[in-house]
């Protein structure tokens, strides 16, 4: 099992049983064979870190850190499985908390193993999950978020321990994405996320505790970029503030187009990447 786990999934296999004989296949029974799989390799890989109290010293700040991000009360007799509930939305938070756990505590190779393990797994399914992993993160499958220049590589940035006011609120945003899969009123609390994420670059490149209307006349000045990214900036916020700030209670507010947050959240990415920059020519 170890071995495939770093082998992957070769162009040249046969068909999988359930192609050969037709047999379909749910999604929710498949989304439980994910999880079991997923289980078992990383039970298998991490001696028994799902299933038994983690004796390793190694693993155990880990551990904490996933109770921690999960907001769970931590327990050293409680297993990884306990706090991913057997539920699909908790698994993906529970294993990117892991791998965060893991990469924070400088362990990197057992980070490239739960890598490896992941990517085992999803490709083992029998139909598509509709999520993909990548950059530590989960993501829906097909979605333009897996854009590599807007998303992914902010998000890289991002990890640098200065950024991170902007970062929890970014992160919290695209997790809320995926929800939206789901639940799509989990879209309105994107883009409130989303936002805050902005507003948290702004007063870092400003060096002013003010909200995002505030400090945006500031903010264009501190990046050098042309008045009309101010008129951008404005219409922005002024999306943004929409959602974040609710309806009156006797009028009900549609939530906003899958797509449309989509966009919204390419373009906080944009005003990131000029953000950090800014702050990198500067020192």
């Amino acid at each position: 099992m170890k071995n495939k786990a770093n082998q992957g999934v070769g162009n040249n296999q046969p068909l999988p049983f359930h192609h050969r004989f037709n047999v379909e296949v749910e999604l929710e029974a498949a989304k439980q064979r994910f999880i079991n799989r997923l289980f078992n390799l990383i039970d298998e890989d991490f001696l028994g870190f799902t299933r038994k109290q983690c004796n390793l010293s190694e693993y155990k700040a880990a551990f904490k850190y996933v109770a921690f991000k999960l907001g769970i009360r931590y327990d050293g007799n409680n297993t990884l499985e306990y706090y991913a509930d057997n539920e699909f939305l908790q698994v993906l938070r529970t294993i990117e908390a892991l791998f965060e756990a893991f990469q924070l505590e400088n362990y990197a190779n057992s980070a490239d193993r739960l890598d490896k393990i992941i990517k085992l797994a999803i490709s083992e399914s029998e139909i598509d999950l509709v999520i993909q992993w990548r950059s530590g993160l989960f993501y829906p499958s097909g979605a333009k978020l897996m854009d590599e220049e807007l998303v992914n590589e902010p998000l890289r940035w991002l990890a640098d321990p200065r950024y991170k006011n902007v970062l929890v609120p970014f992160k919290k945003g695209l997790t809320r994405y995926l929800e939206a899969n789901k639940n799509t009123e989990k879209l309105a609390d994107t883009v409130t996320d989303i936002y805050e994420a902005l507003e948290a670059m702004a007063k870092l490149v400003t060096g002013r505790d003010k909200d995002l209307s505030a400090n945006r006349e500031l903010f264009v000045s501190k990046l050098r970029l042309d008045r009309q990214y101010g008129k951008m900036l404005t219409d922005y916020i002024d999306y943004a503030n929409d959602y974040r700030h609710g309806t009156e209670p006797s009028k009900t507010r549609a939530n906003p187009n899958p797509n449309e947050v989509e966009a919204f959240i390419y373009t906080t990415g944009l005003f990131i990447r000029l953000a950090v920059k800014q702050l990198e020519d500067v020192g």
